[in-house]
């Protein structure tokens, strides 16, 4: 599907509304920024005032499957709101299955994609306030992040990683190495450390979004690394710094463990937080 689309490729200092496709026309887009490449699929819906984002996850590095990753795009038969998805560029440099937005030494990723999200929204006359941030695992975590730089954005997450550092070595090993190839791993937790915890990263910004968190408890790992933590976390911030509720939906299903909510149930979910904004 997504190599039959049309693509526009523009430098972000002239990304102007006249790219954006035809109402119901997905397109991908790719926006040029500091000599990055950085990718979305759009599709725009002109009879909704909604929007879902759709965060960038894992996938099989070792697979034919090669960036960009547009998590969940089979998904766009499902909804009528506008929809974006988004690449992580981290991917491209080097071999690893999940980034985490995390860039490199000169860039945090995750900064200029909310940058580029925000022009887009802007151009698109789509309000921040009726856009829905979703994402699992790694896309979790990056929803959660880009919430607190676009202001008035509600993040709805599955199974998150909120501490980078606590995930499967292997993975934040690689990442850490193609990252940042002249710093240990210690070192690029010390010095990087509001790039790698959404609580920092909220204590950084000073404001924390409004998110619904869905976890499975069946998922040690998870609430032992990632959920205890950002609790433990929330409670050490300011209380003007909170944008609205932070709602922890917890379930249980042993079958899925790490793994986000079936199909079903997580349209479910998305359509109702959606009715919500």
């Amino acid at each position: 599907m997504i190599d039959k689309l049309k693509k526009v490729s523009v430098d972000y200092a002239q990304l102007t509304d006249s790219i954006f496709p035809n109402y119901n026309e997905p397109i991908v887009l790719e926006v040029v920024k500091d000599s990055v490449k950085f990718e979305f699929l759009i599709r725009l819906n002109k009879e909704s005032d909604r929007t879902i984002v759709f965060g960038s996850g894992a996938y099989d590095a070792t697979s034919e499957l090669k960036p960009p990753i547009f998590h969940r795009h089979k998904w766009i038969e499902h909804f009528n709101e506008n929809l974006i998805y988004y690449n992580d560029p981290t991917l491209y440099l080097g071999q690893m299955n999940m980034g985490w937005g995390i860039g490199n030494e000169q860039s945090h990723y995750i900064e200029d994609i909310a940058s580029i999200l925000q022009t887009i929204l802007s151009m698109a006359k789509l309000k921040p306030s009726k856009t829905l941030l979703y994402g699992s695992s790694a896309g979790g975590f990056m929803s959660l992040m880009l919430g607190t730089l676009l202001k008035d954005t509600t993040a709805l997450v599955n199974n998150p990683q909120t501490i980078v550092w606590n995930y499967y070595k292997g993975h934040v090993n690689t990442a850490f190495n193609f990252s940042f190839p002249s710093l240990t791993r210690d070192e690029v937790v010390h010095s990087y450390k509001s790039r790698l915890s959404v609580i920092e990263f909220f204590n950084k910004h000073q404001y924390i979004p409004k998110i619904k968190y869905l976890q499975n408890t069946s998922s040690q790992r998870d609430l032992n690394n990632h959920l205890n933590e950002f609790i433990l976390g929330l409670e050490k911030l300011e209380d003007s710094w909170f944008a609205g509720d932070v709602d922890i939906l917890l379930y249980s299903d042993k079958s899925l463990n790490h793994s986000p909510l079936r199909l079903s149930e997580s349209l479910v979910r998305i359509r109702k937080a959606v009715s919500e904004l």
